[in-house]
This record gives structure tokens, sequence and C-alpha cells, in this order.
């Protein structure tokens, strides 16, 4: 039994020291790290100049009677395009930081770094878990962060109207995600030996992976029966729930309060609410995914997140501890003339 809780105490210990050194390593390449931090800012530009406007006139078109409310009413319907991006924002993020944070593992093995690992007394398993402890707590980080300048971005477009509660579920739901993409991308890394592939895979996804989970616009027709299969879309609806029934709510109470004659509100609320592609729940400000005809609520689009989470970590248990277990053929050094 002692024998036993020592040998659990030497291998915490050396967890807690490879996941340090990761972390360390990590930091003290400027250039990953500011790369590491663009690729979400990136996206948040791109839709204040590009996607915002875009959104906003869909909006004005959809809407018969936008151009009878007032500034103060007009922007309250502006608050749930950028609440819709934000949380876009957010789940692509988690997933492209993610992926892109595994370069410290990929260079470990093109390095042939993780044959000192394996030839030492560690476990296989155990280094294998420092790298994902690493990349959860690196893009948990990088992520709150987003989530702090989104938070800034609203309140700047007086578009702030997330409660406290809200706000602690959207840094579960960060959480979450990033468990969730850390395993993902952890199992697809790898397959992966070379930091050229793994640079080649982030540009790719960085530029897919938004479309693919509905983050950018409403997914409709095939595309949105083919996001349903992939973990992104909960994350991007979960986070839509928390980021907009604040803004939401305020903007239903309001169109409930305009006397407008000929106007059936009821008629307007649901052209809102197919402008963002959403399923509204009845009598809740929640929002629920379409899967082939059935409705998917909140709370097991939670579990249904947390269920892709422990798939790949079978996955990883079950692969990628072979695959880790396989060196890679190290680089012959170039001869000096």
């Amino acid at each position: 039994m002692k024998e036993a809780w020592s040998k659990f105490q030497f291998q915490f210990r050396v967890f807690l020291t490879l996941t340090k050194r990761h972390i360390l390593v990590f930091s003290k390449n400027w250039t990953t790290v500011l790369f590491t931090m663009m690729v979400p800012v990136v996206i948040f530009i791109v839709y204040i100049v590009f996607l915002r406007n875009m959104m906003i006139d869909g909006i004005k078109t959809a809407l018969p009677i936008f151009d009878q409310l007032v500034e103060d009413q007009q922007q309250k319907i502006y608050a749930l395009a950028d609440c819709w991006m934000m949380a876009g924002v957010l789940a692509v993020s988690c997933i492209t930081v993610s992926l892109n944070t595994n370069y410290i593992m990929v260079r470990d093995k093109e390095r042939g770094a993780n044959r000192d690992f394996i030839s030492s007394p560690i476990s296989s398993r155990m280094v294998m878990v420092s790298y994902f402890a690493f990349n959860t707590i690196v893009c948990f980080v990088v992520n709150f962060l987003v989530l702090c300048l989104c938070m800034i971005y609203l309140a700047a477009y007086g578009a702030f109207m997330i409660d406290f509660v809200d706000f602690l579920a959207l840094v579960g739901i960060i959480l979450l995600s990033t468990m969730n993409a850390a395993l993902l991308t952890f199992f697809v890394c790898n397959f992966i030996n070379t930091e050229s592939t793994l640079s080649s895979i982030v540009a790719i996804a960085s530029a897919a992976v938004g479309f693919v989970i509905g983050a950018y616009f409403p997914a409709t027709g095939v595309i949105q029966k083919i996001t349903v299969f992939f973990p992104g879309t909960y994350s991007a609806s979960l986070f839509r729930n928390y980021f907009m029934s604040g803004p939401l709510s305020q903007v239903i109470a309001m169109l409930d309060s305009l006397d407008l004659p000929g106007i059936d509100i009821s008629e307007i609320s649901e052209i809102l609410m197919g402008q963002f592609g959403l399923l509204p729940e009845p009598d809740t400000f929640s929002f629920v995914i379409d899967f082939f005809g059935n409705d998917v609520p909140v709370d097991i689009q939670a579990w249904v997140l947390a269920a892709f989470t422990g798939i790949f970590a079978v996955l990883n248990l079950a692969f990628t501890y072979q695959n880790f277990m396989k060196f890679p053929k190290l680089k012959k050094a170039k001869k000096k003339n």
C-alpha cells in the first residue's frame, strides 16, 4: 500500500512538473503566444468590420417596423446581433486556440523529446495527461480574456444586458468547451509529427471551423443537418443561450409594449427569431437545436457536449497511447561545410 502511494505521489509530482514545463516553454515563445491570442481577436475584428453590418442589414430588411422604432429601441435589436456573434467568436476560439496550443506536443515529437520522457521512469499516460492539462489551462485563460473583451465591447455599444448568473454560466461553458476542444485536438495532433503539418491544419481549421459549427451565420438546410454532429455546434448554442437571454427578453418586452396599428407583435417576434435561425422554447427565452426535426433543449445540449468530451477521452486512452509510443524518425543534422 505504501509503495503504491509512493508511486502515485511520484507520478503526480511528475505531472505537475511536466505541466509547468509545457507552460513555461509556451510562454517563452512570444511569437506563438501572440499568434494564439490573435486568432480570436482577428475573428472579432472581422465581425466588427464586415459581418456586423451584414447582420444588421438583414434585420432591417426582415423587420417591417424597424424604421418606426426610436434609436434606443433599435439599439436593443442591434444587441441581439452583437451577442449572437460574440457567442460564435468564443465557440470558434475554444477550438482554434486549443489546436494551436498543441504545437508544444508536436514539437516534442518532432525533436524526439518524447523519447526522453518514455525512457525515464515516467508513465506515458502521465505525459499525455500533462499535455492535456497544459492545453486546457492555456485555452481557458485565453478564452476567459476573450470573454472579457466581448463584455467590454457590449458595454461600449450599450448592449451589456448579461447578469452575474449568466456570466458565471458562460465561464462554466468556457471550461467545458475548452476541455472538449483539448481532447479533440489532442487526439488529432497525436497523429501529427511535424510543426509544419500542424501549421497547415491550424490555418485551414481557423478559416473553416466557424462555418462548420454555424458560428458566423445561422445554418440552414443540409448544412444545418451536418453541423449537429460537431460538438462545437452545441458549444456555440450554449454560449448564445446565455449571451442572448437578457437582450432577447428585453427586446420581446419592448415589442409587447409597442402600440402600432396593424402590426402583429407575435408575428414580428417570430420573424426576429427566424432571422437568427433560432427556435424559442415555449414560455422561455432559451433556444434549442433542431436535430432532424427533434428539438434539443439547453440542458440536453450541455449533456451532449459532455458526452462528446467523454467520447474523446475514451478515444485518447484507446488510440493515442499506442501512437505516442511510436517514435518518429529524427532528422539528421546537416553537416557543415
